[in-house]
């Protein structure tokens, strides 16, 4: 009988340790919905049934409480990288969620409100990360567009170089810290507006430049007439403000890639023009030389200068057949 009793005690107490257990979990896991679990005033059902019952609810509740533990820390990690990557106070962001998040010594609260929250300041967080990129790469493209339009030097580029590596990157890719702060944000800005500044200031040489190599194109390749295009590339017409400096700059771009086109289809038969316009020079030279009384006094570098202008008068009699 003695036995039976001390069974009978230990029985129990196993019971009263599992609902104490279970106890513990659903508070921490529903706060919300937990109802205080009321030990029974009974001990009719000691059986193992019910002890093993009651220890799979507990098993259920741990998983799920390990479950919900792994889900708040990787939410945790995620808030950590957005608000290291957007330059934000990690601590203030995850204590607005809940305090339990930041205090040492605390239990994690890890009920459904808090994951949610969670999930909403991730939300919140991407969608901020999302919108500075996308305004960071474009802000860069045109800075890259700016700085090779004024053939700004490589040196004045370094301080950006670690910004416009960024600008084909996706959301996920961008991890480096305070990549995307308002600190770089307003710096990029500044410096794209120091540009198009500087652009208007300079747009006027940039356009004179384009025009001396557009005209070096043009006499290499041996263009003649065709002049209407010097009225649609009009200096007065920019600073009249009737044109657009950076509509005229394609412009001309567009012109000199056709010229290019242009001079290497035609490539041979302009070597051949090159050839020949070199050799009538040798033969007027050679029609002045006839015409000296004194070319039979001269020394040998001028009978060396004869054969060669002799050479040029059949060239230059040949070359026009074969054009």
């Amino acid at each position: 009988l003695e036995e039976m009793k001390k069974r009978k005690v230990e029985r129990w107490n196993q019971i009263l340790d599992v609902i104490g257990k279970i106890k513990k979990i659903s508070s921490e896991i529903r706060p919300a919905d937990f109802v205080p679990f009321k030990a029974p005033v009974d001990q009719s059902d000691l059986s193992c049934r019910r002890l093993e019952e009651l220890r799979m609810e507990l098993q259920s509740l741990e998983k799920e409480k390990s479950e919900r533990l792994k889900q708040v820390m990787d939410y945790l990690n995620t808030l950590h990288s957005l608000c290291k990557v957007l330059a934000v106070d990690f601590k203030q962001t995850i204590s607005d969620v809940h305090p339990s998040l930041d205090e040492d010594g605390v239990p994690m609260n890890i009920s459904n409100t808090t994951i949610e929250r969670l999930a909403l300041a991730i939300q919140r967080l991407r969608e901020t990360k999302i919108e500075r990129m996308q305004k960071l790469q474009d802000l860069s493209s045109t800075m890259l567009e700016l700085w090779n339009l004024m053939d700004t030097p490589i040196e004045e580029q370094q301080s950006f170089q670690n910004i416009t590596c960024n600008i084909a990157a996706s959301e996920p890719e961008i991890t480096e810290a305070n990549a995307l702060s308002i600190d770089v944000m307003n710096f990029v800005e500044a410096e794209v507006l120091r540009l198009e500044q500087l652009k208007v200031s300079k747009m006027k040489d940039l356009v004179l430049k384009k025009q001396t190599e557009l005209e070096e194109h043009r006499r290499r390749a041996h263009l003649v007439g065709d002049e209407h295009y010097a009225t649609q590339f009009n200096i007065e017409a920019i600073e009249a403000g009737a044109i657009d400096p950076s509509l005229l700059l394609e412009q001309i771009e567009a012109y000199i890639a056709t010229v290019k086109e242009d001079a290497f289809s035609r490539k041979d038969i302009l070597e051949r023009v090159e050839r020949w316009l070199n050799a009538c020079e040798e033969e007027a030279w050679l029609e002045d030389y006839s015409k000296d009384d004194n070319r039979y006094n001269a020394g040998r570098g001028a009978h060396i200068m004869l054969k060669r202008a002799e050479k040029a008068r059949v060239l230059v009699n040949k070359i026009p057949g074969e054009l």
